[in-house]
């Protein structure tokens, strides 16, 4: 977007005698130069203004004019995502970070353990960093800085130092591992993050690191000015799928924001219906102590208060895992919906700025045009009308490149964050289920328990108490329909949480152990490399040839 109204300054007549001598280049076509953009304005921030790499091919691939109608609109050619957007286009830069482990410290503020492995990003003085260690409030300063510095990225939320399962067990530090794992994987696996400079010094820094980069803020509007300003209309927006993604963000933070209150609200009522459960099975141990003339019901009355109370311990912990397997992942992905609900708010509002820049630029130029046609020109008028318009178009070109830059990039991040959130819907719903399965399996198992005992009050089985008098004995071949397999009824294959969590151990220590033959290979490599030639290297060990054999008698011994 840019202002209707060219500028041309040769429309104006230079007749001061004071003034500075302009080059012929500038005069002609001044916003073509790089020098004057590459000015430092009040307008411009670090952020905003990408770094073209001189590596990438440069293909400036300028569509006909015939191209250009409103179809276009709202598209961005290859070509400007490259030069917009580099960063997506080389895959020379990596960065992976692995958590090993949590070290307990103050509550609500443990310290992360991990490493790091750097992969042709410059400023690194290291390929490897081992054993970082890092507090959870230093975490959160370093994501909020992020989040502050790339207003173009959807930076995921860090999540909670606390869950819902009980504080400092196996479960909890479990979920812990696998959360803060994932969001690492997520802020690394983006190309403009890895390259942020912070991330230099949040890996290569000591322990008790804070945020090197305070000065930087972000330029958009905070505060009342902000609530004000998301009240207006929003901005007419040419690209459309990121029209359509924010209203999309928006119910379902919704719909996540009501689901997680239902969760909390079920939870709540099944730990009180736990404790009826267990007023039921008190009840009914002291209705045992009653029954004197018939001791096959007091042995029944006995057991099924037992199983009553295991089933009271069952619903209460039922409830916690309910919240810990699917509450805590829907109050991390409303967390994540929110942040990428501001980051579009965010661009709104500099586009905004952008049509507030553009209307500027045409008032400047309207001034301008009104000095030039007067019949005596002031020559202080003319140089400060000039200046300004100058000043109004830099402004409004670094906020249409900043505009596309942000468009372009959501437009990447549109489809992972999809792409994430029902990968990420499918694992909790599936740890969910498995939990319900296992918990009424446990539930049927015990009841299982108890049936030998209610088939045995009397001869005939306990239905003579349901008038059944002409039944006879009954053979009591009771096995248990819960096993490790399954369930004896169903010839599928039972997936437990169990088998789960095997698969998943087995997993990570496969990946350890690739890991360990991998930093063994790079070593061995490395002492070869020291010590014999790179054309010995590359042959296989063992075979010698006549030139190789040379070479080794040539070193010195000595």
């Amino acid at each position: 977007m840019a202002s209707s109204i060219p500028y041309l300054p040769d429309d104006f007549e230079d007749n001061n005698p004071s003034a500075e001598p302009i080059d012929q280049e500038i005069t002609q076509n001044p916003f073509v130069e790089p020098s004057i953009l590459s000015q430092p304005l009040p307008y411009d921030e670090h952020e905003d203004t990408p770094e073209i790499e001189t590596s990438e091919p440069n293909e400036n691939v300028q569509l006909p004019q015939s191209e250009t109608d409103e179809n276009q609109i709202g598209k961005l050619s290859e070509a400007e995502l490259r030069k917009l957007v580099p960063e997506r286009f080389t895959t020379k830069y990596q960065l992976s970070i692995k958590l090993l482990g949590i070290e307990k410290n103050k509550v609500g503020n443990p310290i992360l353990r991990f490493d790091a492995f750097i992969k042709g990003l410059p400023r690194y003085r290291q390929n490897k960093y081992k054993d970082i260690r890092r507090t959870y409030n230093e975490v959160v300063k370093f994501n909020k800085y992020l989040t502050v510095s790339n207003l173009e990225v959807f930076i995921p939320v860090f999540p909670n130092a606390t869950t819902s399962y009980p504080f400092g067990s196996e479960d909890e530090f479990k979920q812990l591992m696998y959360v803060w794992q994932e969001w690492f994987n997520r802020i690394t696996c983006n190309p403009i993050l890895i390259r942020d400079e912070e991330f230099i010094y949040f890996i290569e820094n000591d322990f008790g690191y804070s945020v090197i980069n305070t000065q930087r803020k972000t330029n958009v509007a905070s505060g009342l000015v902000r609530k004000t300003l998301k009240q207006l209309a929003v901005p007419y927006d040419p690209y459309q799928e990121l029209a359509d993604f924010r209203p999309l963000i928006k119910a379902a933070y919704l719909i996540c924001q009501k689901l997680y209150k239902s969760l909390d609200k079920s939870s709540k009522l099944q730990k009180q219906i736990s404790i009826q459960v267990f007023d039921l099975s008190n009840k009914l141990g002291v209705l045992s102590q009653f029954e004197n003339s018939h001791p096959g019901m007091k042995n029944m009355w006995e057991k099924l208060s037992k199983i009553v109370q295991i089933n009271s311990d069952l619903d209460l912990i039922e409830s916690i895992n309910e919240m810990g397997s699917l509450g805590d992942g829907i109050q991390g992905l409303v967390d994540d919906f929110y942040e990428i609900k501001e980051a579009l708010t965010n661009r709104h509002l500099i586009m905004r700025e952008l049509i507030q820049a553009e209307s500027q630029t045409q008032a400047k130029h309207l001034q301008a045009t009104k000095i030039k046609n007067r019949s005596a020109l002031d020559p202080i008028k003319v140089d400060e009308a000039i200046r300004q318009l100058e000043y109004a178009t830099k402004a409004e070109e670094s906020l249409n490149l900043q505009v596309k830059r942000i468009s372009g990039e959501m437009l990447f991040e549109k489809d992972e964050i999809i792409n994430f959130t029902e990968a990420k819907f499918q694992k909790l719903l599936k740890n969910y289920t498995l939990n319900k399965v296992e918990y009424h399996r446990k539930i049927l198992k015990h009841l299982e328990n108890i049936r030998l005992d209610v088939r045995i009050v009397d001869t005939k089985g306990g239905l003579s108490r349901l008038n059944r008098d002409n039944l006879t004995s009954l053979k009591h071949n009771l096995p248990s329909s819960q096993s490790a397999n399954g369930d004896s009824w169903s010839s599928r294959t039972f997936r437990s949480l169990k088998k789960e969590e095997e698969e998943r151990e087995h997993k990570l220590q496969q990946e350890q152990y690739d890991d360990e033959e991998d930093e063994e290979g790079d070593d061995n490599n490395h002492h070869d490399n020291t010590n014999i030639d790179d054309h010995t290297t590359s042959h296989s060990k063992g075979v010698v040839d006549a030139r190789n054999a040379a070479h080794l008698l040539g070193v010195a011994t000595f």
